[in-house]
C-alpha cells in the first residue's frame, strides 16, 4: 500500500473539495440549484461515525483489548524492518531518524476503521525486526475520528518486559505518589492474521494528557532521550508542544542555575523546577530500580513548564525496565540512582539529601505495599496469560528471594534501600553525560568479516576488522580454544522475545595473541538459517578488547553500524550451540579508541 506523506495527505484533502464542488455546479446548471442551494459537505458523508467504540474507557486497568490491524503484507514487513542501528546512538550527534507511515485498516474489540495510520516506534531497546511496538493514529485521514474519545494508541511490545506489567504497575506507583503519569491496560495484536501476543497500551504523552494531568496544554513539553540540563545537553531534548517557536530559553536557566554556587542555586531553582516534585519524582524511580529514567540514565522522561506556575515538572516515560535494580550499562551506580546532574547536584546538599531520604521511606511507609503489588502482578498475569516464570524477576524484586547464604538468595527491595540509607557512607558512583559541544564527524568504521563455527564443544575459525590506527585484526577462535572456551551460547530470557547471545573470543596470532571478544545478539525468533540485518539491540554486534584493569575485564572499541549475520546452520536442543556464522558487517569505533 502507498507510503503516506504530509504532502499526499495535503492533496488528496484539496482533491475530494474539488470533486465535491464540480458535482455542485453541475447540479446547479441543471436546474437542481435554486434558493435552497447545498453545501459541498452533503455530497461528502462521513465513512463512520466521529467516536467509534462509544465512551468507553480506554484505560480500563483490567482491560485487555483485541487490536486486529489489516495492511499491505509488502508494507508491514518494510514497517518491521525499519529502525535504528546500536551505533547511530552512541554518537554525539545522533543522525536524525523518522519512521515511515502507513495506512491500514484497524478494528478494536470489532470495532472497524478504515484509513488509520500506522508507524513503527521505539529508540533502541524497545526495537524488534519480529515485534514492532506501534503507534496508530485514527484522525489523522479522517479529521474529528477518535476511538472512545481517543485519536491514538501507543502500542508498546513489551521487549524488555516478558512479564507483560512492569510499565502498568510502575506507573501506577507514580500517580499513587501524586506524579503526573500515563494510564495504561493491554492489548492482544494481530496484523494480517499473524499474532503478535500481548502489548501494553500506553496513555500518549499528548495535549490530551498535559491538559488532564495539568488543566492546560500550553506550555513548553520536552521529551528527553539520553539528555540533561547543560549548555550541549540541553540541546539533545526534543520540543513536542511550541515547536514552531522553539523558545529553548527555559532550558538554559535550569542548566545556568545548576552551574551556580549552593547558596545561590538553592535561591535559583525553586522558580524554575518543582523541586519538592522532582525528589518526590525521583525517590519512585530509585523506589522502582528503573534503571533506564531519568536519575537512572539521564533517558525516558518529559518535563513540562506549566505557565499556571512557571515551573518544570517531570513525567514517566519508557517504565519498561522498572522492578529490576542493577544497572546494566553502569553497574557501579549502586542503589541511590543520580546519573543526572539535577539529582547529583541535590544529593551533595545534606538538606536535600535528608529530603530524598525521607521521600524514599515515606514511600516504603505509607504506599510500597508488597502483598498489593504481587496481587496485582496476579491479575495481570491472568489477563495476559503471563506464564509464572516470566514474571519471576518482578516478583523476586518486590518480596526477595531465599535466605542470606543461599546462592540465589536475593534481598527484597525494602530491605535493599533500608540498608542503603543506613549506610554511614551513600554508596554507588556516579556516572553524568559530558556537556561537551558535540563531535559531529563521522565516526571512524571497519569491515568486520568472518567464519565461525562450533560443533560439539569444538570452536573453529575467526573475525576479522581493522583498528583505527590501521592494523589489521584477525582475532582466532581456533587458537584462543586452547585456553577458553572461545564460543559461548547463553540465551536471555528476560526480553520478549528471548535474544540469543554468542559470545566469541579471538586471539590475535599477529600480535602476541593478544584477545579480543566479539559479542552477537540475535532475537530467538530469528535463530535460525538465514541473514538477519542488524537492528537496534535486537541485532548487532559488540566488540570488545581485554583489559583486565576494568569492570568486567574488557573496554568497548566499536558498535555494529549496518550489515548482516548469517546463520548457515543452528543446533536445536542440547545442540543449540552448534552454529555456523558468516560476518558481513560494518562497525563504527566509540570515541576514544586509539
Amino acid at each position: 500500500m502507498k507510503t503516506i506523506t504530509a504532502e499526499s495527505r495535503t492533496f488528496r484533502g484539496g482533491y475530494r473539495w474539488l470533486v465535491a464542488g464540480a458535482v455542485l455546479i453541475l447540479l446547479q446548471g441543471c436546474g437542481g440549484g435554486g434558493s435552497d442551494s447545498s453545501d459541498p459537505s452533503d455530497f461528502d458523508a462521513p465513512v463512520e461515525p466521529v467516536n467509534i467504540g462509544g465512551d468507553g474507557d480506554l484505560y480500563a486497568p483490567d482491560r485487555i483489548m483485541a487490536v486486529d490491524i489489516r495492511m499491505s503484507a509488502d508494507d508491514f514487513e518494510k514497517l518491521r524492518a525499519e529502525g535504528r542501528t546500536l551505533a547511530s546512538t552512541d554518537r554525539e550527534c545522533i543522525p536524525p531518524f523518522e519512521y515511515t507511515e502507513f495506512t491500514a485498516r484497524v478494528s478494536i474489540d470489532g470495532d472497524r476503521m478504515d484509513n488509520v495510520i500506522v508507524r513503527k516506534k521505539g529508540y533502541m531497546g524497545s526495537l524488534s525486526p519480529s515485534i514492532p511496538s506501534l503507534k496508530l493514529d485514527f484522525n489523522d485521514l479522517q479529521k474529528g475520528r477518535t476511538y472512545q474519545n481517543s485519536s491514538r494508541m501507543t502500542l508498546n511490545n513489551n521487549r524488555q518486559d516478558p512479564s507483560n506489567a512492569r510499565q502498568c504497575m510502575a506507573y501506577d506507583q507514580f500517580r499513587e505518589a501524586g506524579i503526573a503519569a500515563p494510564r495504561c491496560n493491554y492489548a492482544r495484536v494481530t496484523v494480517n492474521g499473524e499474532t503478535l501476543g500481548v502489548f501494553t497500551n500506553v496513555e500518549p504523552l499528548k495535549k490530551p494528557f498535559l491538559t488532564r494531568a495539568f488543566g492546560n496544554d500550553e506550555g513548553n513539553q520536552y521529551e528527553a532521550q539520553t539528555a540533561d540540563f547543560g549548555t550541549w545537553l540541553s540541546q539533545r531534548f526534543e520540543k513536542k508542544t511550541n515547536e514552531k517557536e522553539n523558545d529553548r530559553s527555559d532550558l538554559q536557566a535550569v542548566a545556568e542555575a545548576l552551574a551556580l554556587p549552593d547558596e545561590q542555586m538553592l535561591n535559583v531553582l525553586p522558580q524554575l523546577v518543582d523541586v519538592d516534585q522532582f525528589i518526590r519524582f525521583w525517590a519512585v524511580e530509585t523506589l522502582l530500580g528503573a534503571w533506564d529514567s531519568a536519575t537512572g540514565n539521564a533517558n525516558n522522561f518529559h518535563i513540562y513548564r506549566n505557565p499556571e506556575d512557571g515551573l518544570f515538572h517531570f513525567i514517566p516515560w519508557g517504565a519498561d525496565t522498572a522492578f529490576r535494580g542493577d544497572h546494566p550499562l553502569k553497574p557501579l551506580t549502586g542503589v541511590f540512582y543520580r546519573n543526572f546532574r539535577l539529582a547529583d547536584r541535590l544529593f551533595q546538599i545534606p538538606e536535600y539529601r535528608a529530603a530524598y531520604y525521607a521521600e524514599l521511606e515515606n514511600l516504603l511507609e505509607t504506599q510500597w505495599d508488597e502483598n498489593a503489588l504481587t496481587d496485582r502482578l496476579a491479575r495481570i498475569r491472568q489477563l495476559t496469560g503471563t506464564t509464572e516464570e516470566a514474571a519471576a524477576s518482578l516478583e523476586r524484586f518486590i518480596i526477595g528471594n531465599g535466605e542470606p547464604g543461599d546462592d540465589d538468595y536475593q534481598p527484597a527491595r525494602r530491605v535493599v534501600l533500608e540498608q542503603a540509607m543506613a549506610a554511614e557512607t551513600p554508596t554507588g558512583e556516579v556516572s553524568l553525560l559530558a556537556d561537551n559541544e558535540p563531535d559531529c564527524s563521522a565516526p571512524a568504521t571497519t569491515a568486520l568479516t568472518g567464519n565461525i563455527t562450533s560443533q560439539s564443544g569444538n570452536d573453529r575459525g575467526e573475525f576479522n576488522f581493522t583498528l583505527p590506527d590501521g592494523r589489521n585484526v584477525s582475532a582466532s577462535l581456533t587458537y584462543a580454544a586452547f585456553e577458553v572456551d572461545s564460543l559461548v551460547y547463553s540465551v536471555d530470557r528476560e526480553t520478549k522475545p528471548a535474544v540469543v547471545s554468542l559470545l566469541m573470543i579471538g586471539v590475535d596470532a599477529g600480535d602476541s595473541f593478544k584477545p579480543y571478544v566479539l559479542q552477537l545478539f540475535i532475537e530467538s525468533s530469528d535463530y535460525v538459517p538465514g541473514s538477519h540485518r542488524f537492528h537496534g539491540f535486537a541485532t548487532n554486534a559488540l566488540l570488545f578488547e581485554v583489559d583486565e584493569s576494568l569492570p568486567g575485564d574488557v573496554r568497548t572499541i566499536a558498535l555494529g553500524a549496518q550489515g548482516q549475520i548469517t546463520l548457515t546452520s543452528v543446533g536445536t536442543g542440547e545442540q543449540a550451540g552448534d552454529v555456523a556464522i558468516t560476518l558481513d558487517a560494518t562497525l563504527e569505533y566509540v570515541a576514544d579508541v586509539p
